[in-house]
């Protein structure tokens, strides 16, 4: 039984890992980062006004 929550553990500890560094990964693209992204190209709803 002690094996198997030992595997229970490491297993999710490397899920946790890989939803990490798959978010940082997605996070750190270009797509939808409205700081990289020239003011022209964002939708009027993201635009702040008076900048």
């Amino acid at each position: 039984m002690t094996g198997a929550v030992t595997v229970s553990a490491v297993v999710g500890l490397l899920s946790l890992l890989a939803g990490v560094a798959l978010g940082w990964y997605l996070r750190s693209g270009s797509d939808g980062c409205t700081e990289c992204v020239p003011p022209e190209q964002l939708p009027n709803s993201l635009q702040r006004p008076g900048v």
